[in-house]
């Protein structure tokens, strides 16, 4: 059987540009759409950090739907974890998330033929989603910011029953800006919120569940400041080589002026990662853009 050339975009932290630029996002989304078909792309994965004031302001979230409804229109898959900024006190208390439920909600998901299932009844902060694709099942997950206890092992369960999918996770905070996966000392650690301090890290989460499975294959992130991409490769308690994979423009230019990730499926069995920005209409080719 031949490998299908397929897509899947990885959407950094957007509370800077959904801010200050919010017509980028657009840009950004209508490429998305536009790109599709040529692209093959089969999923929309968002780190989190959808808008920067979490219950706050409602025209944060008007910017988000002017942009990302452009995606659910086009029936194009889309899972979005939530980040710090999207609950509803910036986890400035506890893990309330009524805006982020109110606008990425059940209501994007319970109707579409991929959507899984989520953790917590009628809260999308944890969720999954199957996908058939060149004939083999893929299950798409999303983890809450510094997943609890109890979601890792949900999660731990949802992959287990899954085994024989390729799996593929979201979460806002997994990898650093220098490649280690967050730990206690990095700049905004989970336990740096008051709402998280019943969270894991992201090496917690490795030893919890990622590394547990042999059908995970990678896991893509963002939060960390500091530097814009890293990214590393592990192996798994079954010797499968595990990509995790960093990335954030916050706080460059524009809010990172919409950049996204492009990972791409060749029909090789290769998968390439680049860095995509829709303003200038180019692929950038900066040190560890393109792997």
């Amino acid at each position: 059987m031949t490998q299908e050339r397929f897509s899947i975009i990885v959407v950094p932290d957007t509370q800077n540009v959904i801010t200050s630029q919010p017509e980028m996002l657009v840009n950004t989304c209508e490429w998305i759409v536009e790109q599709a078909e040529p692209l093959n792309i089969k999923m929309v994965l968002h780190v989190g950090d959808v808008v920067n004031d979490g219950a706050e302001t409602d025209w944060h979230w008007d910017n988000h739907h002017a942009a990302f409804d452009k995606i659910d229109e086009a029936n194009i898959p889309m899972l979005i974890a939530i980040g710090n900024h999207d609950y509803d006190n910036l986890l400035d208390v506890d893990r309330s998330s009524s805006a982020f439920n109110t606008h990425c909600g059940m209501q994007r998901y319970q109707n579409k033929q991929w959507f899984g299932d989520v953790f917590e009844n009628n809260k999308t902060e944890n969720m999954y989603a199957t996908l058939m694709i060149s004939g083999e099942p893929y299950i798409f997950m999303s983890l809450e910011f510094a997943p609890r206890d109890e979601v890792i092992e949900w999660a731990n369960d949802i992959l287990r029953k899954h085994h024989d999918h390729k799996a593929i996770i979201v979460t806002h905070s997994f990898l650093y800006i220098n490649g280690e996966r967050t730990q206690p000392g990095a700049n905004h650690h989970p336990h740096s919120y008051k709402g998280t301090m019943d969270g894991n890290d992201g090496e917690a989460l490795w030893e919890k569940c990622i590394s547990l499975h042999e059908n995970v294959m990678a896991v893509y992130s963002g939060h960390h400041v500091g530097g814009n991409v890293s990214h590393r490769y592990d192996l798994g308690r079954a010797n499968n080589t595990v990509l995790q994979s960093f990335q954030n423009w916050q706080q460059t230019e524009n809010g990172g002026a919409g950049r996204i990730r492009v990972i791409t499926y060749e029909t090789d069995g290769t998968v390439q990662h680049a860095v995509f920005n829709p303003q200038t209409n180019k692929y950038e080719t900066k040190p560890d853009y393109t792997f």
